[in-house]
């Protein structure tokens, strides 16, 4: 399949984990440049499933609302995203200087730890892997506290109060919904959580950045609540623009001004801030949104759970975390399998701190690509059946 140039990786490596100068590189899914170039192809050839990003893609109209913002290029860009920050105050009921708009969720996970000054943090694993790298760069103690698969990979009361009584630490982060499991904290731990941490005077950190693909669930309503809640969004999931990279924070005046102060100035470019603009008068798409990852994640789910020996995470973002049965090869041979055979890239997760080597995740795309994905696994699985190991 004209895969000249594409060099396996070496056995127990992982293929997302390529190495220069010695030194190993941030794990994560969407590379498909790095895998393209590796077989030889075009990015466009690659069906990616590998990043979670809306399958409809940017929404109507942002091309010419870019286009429009184009004459102001030769200006800076406005330091305080003002627009976008009321726009975003508008649609969360909050105020505008109760948010923070950064470069990507990234950006603003980076600068949690001087805003926090947390000398120790509980995290909850698995999680988005920049949350750790953010604070052990920083000098930060982690406490890891693991969820099990039989409980979505998600905390209980118990264990946070566990850990909270043993280290005592200055913040607790947690991922809603989870991020690689897609599950969402139930609602009797959102309100524990919220009511512990404040009566603990310690911080409660909250990934959202899927959280517009279920948003009634959102710790959104505890911010006024709570003097020390972060809620860390993204913009780049829902909305299909991950090249732009727009994402924000939520928290009160006093830590949304201190995030801000550590910041860099225009971090935010004029057409992510237009495009960010755009985004939130986008109900239809929005709508459509809601009703197609829905449908989807349902089919894909049922189809994946019907496979040999698959156990599907009930996720409800944009993409589904997939769990091998030990009697076959793991989930570095599917992806290697799939990506040579059918240019097809899922995320093994082996990676994910609180995951094993038989673990997948995939993204919830159109119902064709997703057709497509189904058959390749159906072929896979059939031939590991009939030869005993991985089809080459």
């Amino acid at each position: 399949m004209g895969s000249a140039g594409f060099i396996p990786c070496a056995h127990g490596a992982n293929i997302g984990e390529m190495t220069r100068n010695g030194s190993v590189q941030r794990i994560h899914g969407g590379n498909v440049y790095e895998m393209a170039r590796r077989l030889g192809c075009s990015p466009e050839d690659i069906l990616d499933f590998s990043a979670s990003i809306n399958p409809l893609g940017p929404p109507p109209g942002l091309l010419e609302a870019l286009m429009a913002a184009y004459g102001r290029l030769q200006h800076y860009p406005d330091i305080h995203t003002s627009a976008l920050r009321e726009g975003l105050a508008r649609r969360h009921g909050v105020g505008p200087d109760e948010i923070v708009v950064g470069n990507g969720s990234t950006e603003l996970i980076y600068v949690l730890p001087r805003v926090l000054k947390a000398g120790r943090v509980l995290v909850a694993l698995p999680t988005f892997t920049e949350y750790v790298r953010a604070f052990s760069v920083a000098g930060v103690v982690l406490d890891r506290c693991y969820g099990t698969w039989e409980n979505g990979l998600q905390p209980t009361a118990r264990q946070i109060r566990e850990h909270l009584d043993r280290h005592r630490p200055d913040a607790v982060l947690v991922t809603h919904p989870g991020s690689p499991s897609g599950t969402l904290l139930s609602e009797s731990l959102r309100a524990y959580l919220v009511a512990e941490t404040r009566q603990r005077n310690i911080a409660l950190v909250v990934d959202e950045v899927f959280i517009d693909f279920c948003e009634e669930a959102s710790f959104l309503p505890h911010l006024a609540e709570h003097p020390r809640l972060v809620l860390i969004r993204s913009m780049t999931k829902f909305y299909g623009i991950p090249g732009l990279r727009l994402g924000y924070l939520l928290a009160s005046r006093e830590i949304a001004a201190a995030a801000a102060r550590h910041l860099p100035p225009w971090s935010v470019n004029t057409l992510a801030q237009e495009a960010g603009g755009h985004c939130l008068h986008q109900e239809h798409y929005r709508l459509e949104t809601l009703r197609l990852v829905g449908e989807e994640r349902s089919r894909l789910k049922k189809a994946l759970d019907e496979m040999e020996g698959f156990c599907v995470l009930p996720g409800r973002a944009n993409y589904l975390l997939v769990r091998m049965p030990e009697h076959l090869p793991n989930a570095l041979a599917l992806q290697e399998a799939l990506l040579l055979r059918d240019r097809l890239l899922i995320r093994e997760c082996a990676s994910f701190d609180g995951l094993t080597p038989r673990d997948f995740r995939i993204a919830v795309r159109l119902p064709a690509q997703n057709d497509r994905l189904l058959a390749a696994l159906s072929r896979w699985l059939q031939e590991v059946n009939r030869n005993g190991r991985p089809p080459a």
